[in-house]
């Protein structure tokens, strides 16, 4: 086999470009390169100026595995995530000709004891936030009226963020009741629009302050910013004194589906999950849940 002659600094950015072609997410692609540099920088210790990918051999990844494994003070969790990119940047290798062998087929994956530490709000905390929610609408309608509506968005629809901010009224068909969802990695996804939601929506765009394609404005822009609307959640978050964040919600949604017996794989589907690792927290029992639960059987 022929392999083309590549630096680790170029293989880097070849990799960068497969992700990016492959739709991963920034934040994805921003970790893989920050563990690629972190292996890189261990690399200057056994090999000349620039490093080149065909000189490094396994057992330069093994020790790698091996040291950062026994002397790093990451969690076991961090170790593998920073393992996981070494063997996916090397299969790649490998499968693009740059390294003769897959350098990271040997490595292993440390075994982690899951804890669900995922915080959703109890309905409860919802109905504290809505109530909040009320109260500013009493001082400013137009503005406590939007902060209802993305809460809405959020709990009844589990839209993310960025999703729910670039929601668009072309987006949901009201005559049929449901939502095309562009969501991460530009997959699009299906989400039923029920009566209590649809209604909100279409009072939200009779009364709103400004015009335009998307669901979610403010007085200032046509479009509210991700930034802008966690602002919105963060500080309803310190009036209350529970932790409200566009993932708590998102969280409360699937689990209240789950709860209600929706079938893993439908939630998964409602919420676009790529795994159904993703969807089995919320079948799992809580800390705060197992600490409710101590409570209640402790002497």
């Amino acid at each position: 086999m022929e392999i083309v002659s590549v630096t680790f600094s170029q293989s880097i950015n070849e990799f960068r470009n497969y992700l990016i072609e492959s739709n991963r997410s920034k934040n994805t692609i921003k970790s893989y390169v920050q563990d690629l540099l972190i292996l890189e920088n261990w690399l200057f210790s056994r090999h000349a100026d620039p490093i080149m990918v065909e000189a490094i051999t396994k057992t330069d990844i093994k020790d790698f595995e091996r040291e950062i494994k026994t002397t790093s003070t990451l969690s076991p969790a961090t170790v593998n995530r920073k393992l996981v990119s070494v063997k996916k940047w090397a299969a790649y290798l490998f499968e693009s000709k740059f390294s003769p062998v897959n350098l990271g087929q040997e490595i292993s994956i440390m075994k982690v004891q899951k804890q669900n530490t995922i915080r959703w709000l109890t309905r409860q905390e919802v109905g504290r936030l809505l109530h909040a929610v009320q109260l500013t609408k009493h001082k400013n309608f137009p503005k406590g009226l939007l902060h209802e509506t993305l809460i809405i968005l959020l709990v009844n629809l589990g839209l993310r963020i960025e999703e729910a901010c670039s929601l668009t009224k072309n987006s949901i068909s009201f005559r049929n009741n449901l939502i095309n969802v562009l969501g991460k990695g530009s997959k699009h996804r299906v989400v039923p629009l029920t009566e209590k939601t649809k209604s909100h929506i279409l009072f939200w765009l009779e009364n709103r302050e400004n015009d335009s394609d998307y669901i979610l404005v403010s007085s200032r822009s046509s479009q509210l910013s991700t930034r802008a609307a966690q602002h919105i959640l963060k500080k309803y978050s310190t009036q209350l004194g529970i932790e409200i964040t566009p993932h708590s919600l998102r969280h409360t949604y699937c689990k209240q589906l789950a709860d209600s017996g929706v079938g893993l794989q439908s939630i998964a589907d409602l919420a676009g999950h790529s795994s159904m690792d993703t969807t089995r927290i919320y079948v799992t029992p809580s800390i705060k849940e197992l600490q409710t639960a101590l409570k209640k059987t402790e002497f």
